[in-house]
């Protein structure tokens, strides 16, 4: 089964299944730009066939194949990519206007192809929720250079939308019935030369790169499910890079002079889902009386050896719609008696069984330091385990007391107002815990209709001080991104998205 946004890509670095498609352009170029070749080791693997409305775009565009329409900068702001510009025409309806360059075969980027691809995407049985029938109406070639992109109703997020890697541009020729063959067909810094049926990417630079000269001769992406493998790839000098390294290994590749380990933050928060739709955790008080039992400080050094933050709510301390009043709790065992003795709890009825999805390894070692937190405070804990698979349906139809859930808010556009929408109001479709408030529905609807930014971020804001308030869930962390890094290498990028991998300006000293 395919990967999708919709999906375990959005809980979790997914277990990957490691099969795809094989295609061929030939033997790698030697009047490529550079001479240098650098080899990475990362997870997502290709699953799919490339189909583009799965998670397999994200593998393209961290290899600096695919490109979309716009780019997302550091501060989350929309920047040129293939558009050069573009503007909202009427209140329902962009253009933008299509650089002039070509795919990697020589065929012109035009607006057609544009708008023939979104519309294909637009077509797919499991579109993205970024880019859906749901948000888009049409797409239109105006002319050469201009696309329309209509929508049922007034969107303020739609360049963000055609940022997303889901709506990545290929050249008319990857496409053959329900084939998708990225050689040769991208826009982007590197080409690829060939596709090991999953394994790996053979890459080479695109010397007529519209973005300018690319720093690398070539490049090579090994995929490995195991972290454990990557790391030890890594350490016997395989490769020089290996990403999405899990907290796990890190102690394996500590002290060797020669990595770096390059951490950058994630919009990714783990937390305590506690089932609001039955007792006992119906009520705030018992909710509160979990969370006042709970350590973080000791759940970060533990669990994560300082690689991650105390959560405070849903969003990192240093996104720009975060409360700055908002702190982290932390709880401890005398805290969580004297709440559940004013609230006249026991202790006894607040017992309650905790999936920890084996797909997250750290899960197991967090459950663990919950639960025995959560015994000091007379409070019984019993782990239950299993892959993500195995437990889906008992956490999508609220068959369950809690879990363990790791949730990167910026998945579908690089703005929260997706996630909120999704997870935080009453009708949510990925609602896990139940929790339903119409104050955080209110808000939620007008950020989503809401132009100005920094309107949006207060409403953010808001939203967030509330679903702390209501114990919407149990914040426990904020994720870092851990790559380990050969000291020869350099400009690889720290891309909070997950988005990039290689740029035309990464290089090997």
């Amino acid at each position: 089964m395919a990967r999708t946004l919709n999906t375990l890509a959005s809980l979790s670095t997914a277990l990957v299944v490691l099969v795809g498609c094989s295609f061929d352009s030939g033997s790698p170029d030697p009047t490529a730009s550079g001479s240098s070749k650098l080899v990475i080791a990362d997870l997502w693997a290709p699953d799919s066939g490339y189909a583009l409305e799965t998670d397999d775009a994200f593998t393209l565009t961290r290899a600096g194949c695919l490109e979309t329409l716009v780019a997302v900068g550091k501060d989350n702001q929309a920047q040129p990519a293939l558009a050069t510009e573009w503007k909202q025409t009427a209140p329902k309806s962009w253009t933008f206007t299509i650089r002039e360059t070509k795919f990697q075969n020589g065929t012109a980027l035009t607006a057609k192809v544009v708008a023939d691809d979104l519309n294909r995407l637009l077509k797919a049985t499991a579109p993205p929720r970024s880019f859906a029938p749901s948000v888009i109406a049409s797409v239109t070639a105006v002319d050469d250079r201009t696309v329309r992109i209509d929508t049922p109703e007034e969107d303020h997020f739609l360049p963000l939308r055609v940022s997303v890697p889901n709506t990545g541009i290929l050249a008319p020729e990857a496409f053959s019935g329900s084939t998708t063959n990225p050689v040769g067909t991208c826009t982007g810094p590197f080409k690829i030369a060939s596709i090991g049926t999953g394994q790996s990417l053979s890459l080479t630079a695109n010397a007529d790169y519209w973005g300018g000269a690319v720093a690398l001769g070539s490049a090579e992406i090994r995929y490995a499910e195991s972290g454990a493998t990557r790391a030890t790839q890594l350490r016997a000098g395989e490769v020089s890079v290996a990403a999405n390294l899990p907290v796990t290994t890190l102690t394996t590749l500590k002290g060797d002079n020669n990595i770096t380990l390059q951490q950058t933050p994630l919009p990714r928060t783990t937390g305590l889902y506690l089932n609001t739709r039955k007792a006992p955790f119906d009520k705030v008080e018992a909710r509160r009386a979990i969370q006042k039992a709970i350590g973080l400080d000791a759940i970060v050094k533990a669990v994560y050896e300082g690689t991650a933050t105390a959560a405070a709510g849903p969003f990192t301390p240093d996104e720009p719609w975060t409360p700055a009043e908002l702190k982290p709790v932390q709880g401890t065992a005398a805290d969580a008696k004297a709440a559940m003795t004013e609230a006249g709890i026991d202790p006894a009825s607040l017992n309650f069984e905790l999936i920890a999805y084996s797909d997250r390894p750290e899960f197991a070692d967090l459950a663990q330091v919950i639960q025995a937190q959560l015994a000091e405070a007379g409070i019984t804990v019993k782990i239950r385990t299993g892959e993500y698979a195995s437990v889906e349906d008992d956490l999508m139809s609220g068959n369950f007391q809690a879990t363990l859930l790791s949730r990167n808010h910026l998945i579908d556009l690089p703005e929260p107002i997706s996630m909120l929408r999704t997870d935080e109001t009453c009708k949510g479709s990925f609602n896990l815990a139940g929790y339903c408030d119409s104050k955080v529905d209110a808000l939620v609807e007008e950020a989503g209709s809401t132009a100005d930014s920094a309107k949006r971020h207060t409403l953010y804001g808001q939203i967030a001080t509330q679903l702390a308030t209501d114990v919407a869930f149990v914040p426990l962390v904020h994720e870092s991104l851990t790559m380990g890094v050969a000291d020869n290498v350099q400009n690889l990028p720290t891309d909070p998205l997950e988005r990039t991998l290689l740029t035309k300006d990464t290089k090997l000293s």
